[in-house]
């Protein structure tokens, strides 16, 4: 017998999903407006290659792990992306620094500046952030409706 009612797991992950998106549009988009810069430690470094024949800027997911200090306090952050960049992994001891934007009124909102930086995004990537926010905004809103109507 179908109740026409969502399951509520099902509800929860596409709930959880479009936090995260929302979230991870959000916060670059307050990186590359309202972000103070400042040069931070690469911690971990890794990357793999995912398809040789990629576009540009997409053959590889680069993994990076950093820490940088705002005041007194030190902060942590790790990023995932794609890009074609080819670090040799971090070796014992070895250091390396990066440039790390973070929200002045609350650091633990941070990335590496290159990821967030409107020059480097182009058009198309602030339109596609400003798109995603607005299309998970609008998914609420019919998941929200879709609700009470059952």
């Amino acid at each position: 017998m179908k109740t026409g009612r969502i399951n509520p797991v099902i509800f929860l992950i596409i709930v959880a999903c479009l936090l995260f998106a929302l979230y991870n549009s959000v916060s670059i988009l307050l990186l590359g407006l309202f972000g103070e810069e400042t040069v931070g430690t690469i911690t971990s470094y890794s990357n793999r290659v995912d398809n040789t024949k990629a576009s540009p800027n997409a053959s590889r997911t680069v993994t990076k792990g950093y820490r940088f200090t705002v005041g007194d306090r030190e902060y942590k952050g790790h990023s995932t992306y794609a890009s074609d960049e080819a670090w040799p992994n971090l070796k014992e001891g070895e250091r390396r620094i990066e440039r790390i934007s973070y929200l002045g009124f609350f650091p633990s909102v941070n990335k590496p500046t290159h990821l967030v930086d409107f020059d480097e995004l182009g058009v198309g990537g602030v339109f596609f952030y400003l798109v995603t926010v607005f299309g998970c905004l609008v998914l609420f809103f019919l998941l929200k409706r879709e609700m009470r109507q059952k």
